[in-house]
């Protein structure tokens, strides 16, 4: 059975967001429109995602975390 690794979703997921938002705000401002846009808000919660992610990559499992997924917070 191969190791889970812990937050690897955290870390393509939020990379990918971020990196669609900083294409966007690109594309956007070849064609004339500023760079000041709320566009990068998508680049900072994507950004965050993969922090996120590479923390619980570095830190492995938590005391929280289910075997089969989910947590036990509130049970």
């Amino acid at each position: 059975m191969p190791k889970k690794i812990h937050g690897i979703g955290l870390v393509v997921g939020g990379g990918l967001i971020a990196t669609l938002f900083l294409l966007f705000i690109f594309t956007a401002a070849e064609s004339g429109a500023g760079a000041l846009t709320p566009m990068w808000l998508g680049v900072i919660w994507g950004g965050l995602a993969m922090a996120w992610g590479i923390f619980r990559m570095i830190a492995g499992p938590s005391t929280l975390d289910r075997v089969n997924g989910g947590t036990v917070a509130g049970a």
